[in-house]
């Protein structure tokens, strides 16, 4: 059950089917709104593989509606009395709506053995309330934004609570639920799967001293900022150095404040580009730099997809220590992290590697093989499955 499929979900739904597990993917409908999670799909993959059920059965539109439209969905609901009752205790009722709605237009002939949501967001306060309705567990995978800066720290810990198991995607992230007392300590990291024969090969950089930076939305966490300021400051070396950052918020505004500002460098911004686009792109750049930082709210990156694509692809890599980043990149061996905001560092670091292609080389051939030997969607699968088998054998004996 998901907001939106991203490539990552996409990946891992693909292994499962492929392990024999037969598996349904729950969407919200289609809308006509300007949603992230809409701007989010138009530029990823086609959800799914042919094997897989795809439902657009959520109607998240209910989560923000009147209360007169939420009368109907109420009337069908309260064949799901003890539901409703605990969603009103609870402050949920909206998400039981949803949640109701969704049970009763599911594909009966798919009903779930186990619900399993990704993102401690909506879809997983959803995904609670259809597991509670059918009797059947649920699991929950965290990922970010979902836990470092939750809407409702109460609603986060209760999701988490209720669940049968949780993942997430780093010991990082364990440690900052444990210590936070989100959650409890047996917490399963399963980490992003990427298949490197999906990704295009390296080539050859058409522009010399290319840097590239995937920063997807353009968020204060991706830090372009500090970026732009390493690059003013390998302008004043005279270092050479060309940018190109890819991404854009849903309405284009800050896209549109980096486009007007006036740059003593080379630094071009294209938007949001499709996955293959952002992925051809990124093979053709000499490096690939993204500066994650810890944004004044709090939230910060997991493990940027993206840093995981480009060391996939065998691109050297720099980024920040910081959250999960350390768990995918040891500095000098396969990538280099330098502090977060530290624009000083970060322009070393990159006129440094620009200037040493040997050692460079070296690195984006250790990145390509731990993106093989840690990341692989089967290897991740596998961890996601045992789990799956033993929560079902748990329940089958009790």
């Amino acid at each position: 059950m998901l907001g939106f499929l991203p490539p990552y979900v996409n990946r891992e739904i693909d292994a499962l089917s492929a392990a024999g597990v037969d598996v349904s993917v729950v969407l919200p409908e289609k809308s006509k709104g300007n949603r992230p999670a809409d701007f989010w799909s138009e530029i990823s993959p086609n959800p799914a593989s042919g094997s897989v059920e795809v439902q657009r059965v959520l109607k998240f539109k209910y989560l923000t509606s009147p209360a007169r439209y939420l009368v109907l969905p109420l009337l069908r609901a309260l064949r799901f009395t003890k539901a409703l009752i605990r969603s009103l205790k609870e402050k949920e009722f909206r998400y039981f709506i949803v949640a109701s709605d969704a049970v009763l237009r599911m594909n009966p002939s798919s009903r779930p053995d186990i619900i399993h949501a990704h993102f401690a967001l909506d879809s997983a306060h959803v995904a609670r309330i259809a597991a509670y309705i059918l009797n059947v567990p649920y699991t929950v995978t965290t990922h970010a934004t979902d836990i470092f800066v939750p809407k409702s720290v109460n609603r986060l810990r209760r999701v988490l609570s209720s669940a049968a198991a949780v993942f997430t995607i780093s010991r990082y992230n364990i440690d900052f639920l444990v210590n936070y007392g989100l959650c409890r300590e047996d917490i399963v990291v399963v980490r992003l799967g990427l298949n490197i024969s999906e990704l295009p090969e390296k080539k050859q950089p058409p522009q010399k001293n290319l840097a590239v930076c995937v920063a997807s939305g353009l968020v204060p966490k991706k830090g372009i900022p500090v970026l732009m300021e390493a690059a003013a400051i390998l302008n004043r070396r005279s270092a050479g150095c060309k940018l190109k950052v890819i991404g854009s918020d849903a309405d284009g505004t800050r896209l549109k404040e980096y486009r007007n500002k006036n740059y003593e460098f080379p630094v071009e911004f294209p938007g949001a580009l499709s996955s293959e686009e952002t992925l051809d792109a990124v093979s053709n750049a000499e490096l690939f730099v993204l500066p994650c930082v810890q944004a004044e709210n709090g939230d910060r990156d997991g493990i940027p997809v993206a840093l995981m694509e480009a060391m996939g692809m065998g691109v050297p890599c720099i980024s920040t220590r910081i959250s999960g980043i350390p768990e995918l990149i040891q500095s000098g061996v396969n990538g280099v992290l330098v502090n977060p905001d530290s624009a000083e560092e970060l322009a070393d670091a990159i006129e440094k590697m620009l200037a040493d292609s040997e050692s460079a080389s070296r690195m984006g051939l250790e990145g390509r093989k731990k993106i093989t030997v840690s990341h692989s969607p089967e290897k991740q699968v596998h961890i996601l499955f045992s789990t799956f088998s033993r929560i079902l054998a748990e329940r089958k004996q009790n």
